[in-house]
């Protein structure tokens, strides 16, 4: 059974991040931290969130490197954008022109 210990700044945080941060991956990571804290097991946790089990221990190894910074995406991960900022805003002028 793994456990990590939260103290009352860390749960507010959290807590915080559950209600109010607009990515999926950040919310669901700040609650599988404070379901681990009010007991519930890993197994059931992943069951709750469909997340393997595997990907939970992973989570809770960075959390304990790196405490809060861990339950955001690592930079560079996702789709990279098809168009950089200047070929887009290029394209729109172009657009914007032929209205």
């Amino acid at each position: 059974m793994k456990y990590i210990a939260l103290n009352d700044t860390i749960i507010e945080k959290l807590q915080a991040v559950v209600k109010s941060d607009t990515r999926h991956n950040s919310r669901t990571r700040a609650q599988v931290f404070l379901l681990n804290k009010q007991g519930i097991k890993i197994p059931e946790i992943a069951k709750i969130l469909n997340v393997s089990q595997r990907t939970l221990y992973h989570w809770f190894d960075r959390f304990n490197k790196k405490n809060l910074n861990s339950i955001h995406e690592l930079e560079g991960r996702g789709r990279k954008p098809l168009l950089n900022i200047q070929e887009h805003a290029a394209s729109v002028k172009i657009h914007i022109k032929k209205t």
